[in-house]
């Protein structure tokens, strides 16, 4: 993925929607996602607007594997005038995204754009989600949870399996069982 060269940060609203980079690059020179940060918008101003206390998705450009996390907006974007920006404190919780698994009969597919996941308990994480369930899944059903907050951490990502059924544009949260904690 290519982004402008003086990018630090790109914004996101935590909506559900796939590609949804509607609020662009910044900068900042904060390179701890646990403290309240100052985004600069790069251009002329912020593509959208979103208003005070909106969830948003930042990707940080200049950590090691380029992980994401849930911020919430402490201002008013606006649309004509590049106002830095702070976000608060980022939430507790992982950001994930859930992807169907491929079988013979279907391909793998997004089944949750954005959700938050629970730190384990024994094998198990709760998926809360921050749109609308993607797809309908069975109980049972067999995902692919990508943990956004912790690239290539093998033990919060990898397959895992749903313990109960998830209606298609529902926002029920899921407990997801993984068979190997380590891999």
């Amino acid at each position: 993925m290519t982004h402008p060269p003086l990018a630090t940060h790109s914004v996101s609203f935590a909506d559900g929607k796939t590609g949804n980079n509607a609020l662009g690059y910044c900068t900042s020179s904060s390179r701890n996602p646990d403290v309240s940060i100052t985004l600069t918008p790069i251009g002329r101003a912020w593509s959208r607007w979103a208003l005070t206390g909106t969830k948003l998705a930042v990707k940080w450009l200049q950590l090691p594997g380029q992980p994401e996390f849930l911020h919430i907006l402490d201002g008013e974007t606006s649309t004509t005038s590049p106002l830095p920006r702070r976000l608060r404190q980022r939430s507790l919780g992982d950001l994930v995204a859930i992807h169907t698994l491929r079988t013979p009969l279907y391909p793998a597919d997004i089944a949750l754009h954005y959700g938050i996941a629970s730190a384990f308990a024994g094998n198990m994480i709760t998926v809360t989600p921050l749109g609308r369930w993607l797809r309908d899944l069975p109980g049972g059903a067999a995902v692919e949870v990508i943990n956004l907050s912790a690239p290539g951490n093998h033990v919060k990502s990898g397959s895992f399996g749903s313990q109960s059924s998830i209606a298609k544009h529902s926002t029920a949260s899921v407990k997801l069982l993984k068979d190997s904690p380590g891999g």
